[in-house]
Parts: C-alpha cells; sequence; structure tokens
C-alpha cells in the first residue's frame, strides 16, 4: 500500500526554489566578479558587462535574503517537517537515526532508515548550510556598503571590518562559494539516489508537495 503525503507547503518550496535561483545567479556573476572571463571589444563605459554583472549579483542576493527570511519564519510556524526541530538531532533516536544515515551513505550499512521530512543527518546539514549562507550574507553587505561609506549598508555592516579586513572578507565570501557549489552537487545527487531508491518522489515533493511511502513506513 502506498500513502501519499502533503510534507512541503508552499512557502517552503517557494523558498527552497528561489534560493537555488539566486545562489545559481550569484555563482555565476560572483565568479565573473573575481575572475573577468567575458571580453567586450570597446570601452568599458559602453559595454557595462562588470556592472552589468554587478547589477545581477546585487539583485539576486536580495531575493535569497527574502528567501531566507521566509523559510526561517516557516522554521517556527511551519507543519512538523519544516519545523527547527527537524534540524536539531538532540534525542538519543535522533542521533542514532543521524549515525544509520551516515553508514548508509557510506555504504557500510545495507538498512535504508526511512523518515517522512528531512533525516537527522539532512537536518544537520542544512542547519549548517543556512549558517553560512547567514555568513555570506553578512561579507556581502558588508563588502557592498564599501561603495557607500556612510550609507545604509555601510552604517549597518561596516563593524565586520574591525573583524577582518577587506581581503580576508572577501575570501571568505568567496571559498563558501565553493562550499555551496560543492554541497548542491551532493544534495542533487542524494536526491537522485534517494529519488531512485525510495520511490518516494522526493524530487517531486518539491514541485508538488506530496512525497509517496510504503504503509509499513
Amino acid at each position: 500500500m502506498i500513502r501519499r503525503l502533503y510534507v512541503w507547503q508552499i512557502p517552503v518550496r517557494l523558498a527552497h526554489w528561489t534560493i537555488v535561483a539566486s545562489m545559481i545567479v550569484l555563482g555565476v556573476t560572483g565568479f565573473y566578479i573575481g575572475y573577468p572571463f567575458i571580453s567586450a571589444p570597446g570601452e568599458a563605459f559602453y559595454n557595462y558587462v562588470m556592472g552589468t554583472m554587478r547589477f545581477a549579483h546585487f539583485t539576486a542576493s536580495f531575493f535569497l535574503a527574502i528567501a531566507f527570511v521566509l523559510r526561517v519564519y516557516w522554521f517556527i510556524v511551519g507543519n512538523e517537517y519544516s519545523r527547527f526541530t527537524g534540524l536539531f538531532p538532540l534525542s538519543r533516536d535522533q542521533l542514532r537515526g543521524m549515525w544509520a544515515q551516515v553508514r548508509y551513505y557510506t555504504f557500510t550499512s545495507i538498512k535504508r532508515p526511512h523518515y517522512i521530512g528531512h533525516n537527522p543527518l539532512a537536518g544537520f546539514i542544512y542547519l549548517i548550510i543556512y549558517l553560512l549562507i547567514f555568513l555570506q550574507g553578512l561579507t556581502g553587505l558588508a563588502l557592498y556598503g564599501e561603495i557607500r561609506p556612510g550609507g545604509l549598508w555601510w552604517t549597518l555592516f561596516s563593524w565586520l571590518f574591525a573583524i577582518a579586513p577587506n581581503n580576508v572578507l572577501r575570501l571568505v565570501h568567496h571559498l563558501l562559494m565553493w562550499i555551496f557549489i560543492a554541497f548542491f552537487m551532493l544534495h542533487l545527487y542524494l536526491g537522485v539516489l534517494n529519488d531512485i531508491l525510495e520511490r518516494s518522489g522526493i524530487i517531486s515533493s518539491m514541485v508538488t508537495g506530496y512525497k509517496s511511502f510504503e504503509e509499513k513506513h
């Protein structure tokens, strides 16, 4: 017997895909800002490639910020599968489930744990990723504030330069981009793998909101 359960609510899916689209744009434009790989003939003023890339980067960053705030809000008011409790493996059962998931992913066990929402390992990794996105936002806004010293963003985030100089913040901002790229590849691989093995529709569930489970699970 197969049961379909409504797991991911609309705000969760909307935030998820907005974050995905924003981070793709941020990755491409951020890489270009750090290493301009497009050669435009003529005066830079008339081509304005760097300006366009920076504008796209800043625009995508604000979409990411809105999606991030929406997701954090839904961590508080969402259903049982969307809340903060799914990100903290605090109980003994959750820790045991995390270890079982690690063994399954590292091919040291053939027992596949079943969860309706996030498994404990995935939830904990998502918590780390959201913290890194927050750090990425802080460093990005501090660097953005340098464009207009004394402006709003400089006033709010210039305190970061008291912790680390410009070159360190830029390095952190750049390295985090590669961490997100690595996470994206691993996340996609594991999502497809679980969809094939569990047949729960984990990929399509981020479109429809529904996952499928055998009754015994």
